[in-house]
């Protein structure tokens, strides 16, 4: 094993070389080269988590770019948190500063929108029968994750599905019970709105509060024109009777 002054990628940074198959591996958001080294991964918001048992006794070495967070698990929880920078991470090599080769790595960009679509059961106000009319509302909203930690904590967990998928199933009922709520508790002088009127004036801060505990963002919402008439029984109408 031999010593250099300084990394190929940064001269201020110490490092060494060796067998090839000893080396960390190389592993990044972005492509490292066409070299064959390293792995890259990339595409959505949420990326993994990735096992990281691949790794033993050789360690990773992770960059981390602008706009990027990682998250260093073991079943839900946070052992590490990495930001902008070059890492070095021991996986299981024996050290008592290494990671475990059972922990999970999830990569969290704070630029790029989580697309959820949703599609879910609106009751209709005014209703008394036992199975009151209901109309069925599609359309999509996009977000950012503003809080990685808590979106760990509350929603990707231990989870082993992609992160990007469990925050679509987690949050798809969020508009219909948003809808529901504002027809439920519509002021009366103010008439009686239909469903889509009331989709239509939804606003992403409509659904802050709700966000907000997920560590997320709304940035823009997409209700579908022709969702609120979806399901409905022929001649039945979709406005609030």
């Amino acid at each position: 094993m031999t010593f250099g002054d300084g990394h190929p990628l940064d001269p201020r940074a110490a490092w060494e070389t060796g067998d090839a198959r000893a080396r960390p591996i190389a592993w990044s958001a972005r492509p490292v080269g066409d070299d064959g080294e390293g792995d890259a991964i990339g595409g959505d918001a949420i990326e993994g988590p990735f096992d990281l048992g691949f790794a033993a006794g050789r360690g990773l070495e992770l960059t981390v770019g602008r706009g990027e967070t990682v998250l260093m698990c073991r079943r839900g929880e946070v052992l590490a948190v990495y930001l902008e920078g070059r890492h070095l991470l021991r996986i299981a090599d024996g050290r008592t500063d290494a990671l475990p080769g059972n922990g999970r790595l999830t990569l969290i960009h704070d630029d790029r929108v989580i697309r959820i679509p949703w599609r879910g059961a609106i009751p209709l106000p005014g209703r008394r029968d036992p199975s009151p009319l209901v109309a069925l509302a599609a359309g999509r909203f996009d977000v950012l994750v503003v809080d990685p930690l808590l979106l760990q904590r509350t929603v990707l967990r231990d989870g082993g599905e992609p992160g990007a998928d469990l925050c679509r199933a987690a949050l798809a009922h969020l508009v219909p019970t948003v809808a529901t709520l504002r027809l439920a508790n519509r002021d009366e002088a103010a008439g009686r709105p239909e469903l889509r009127d009331v989709l239509a004036g939804l606003q992403p801060r409509d659904l802050a509060p709700e966000l907000a505990r997920f560590g997320l963002t709304c940035v823009a919402l997409h209700p579908s024109p022709d969702g609120a008439r979806a399901g409905v029984p022929a001649g039945a109408p979709v406005s609030c009777p």
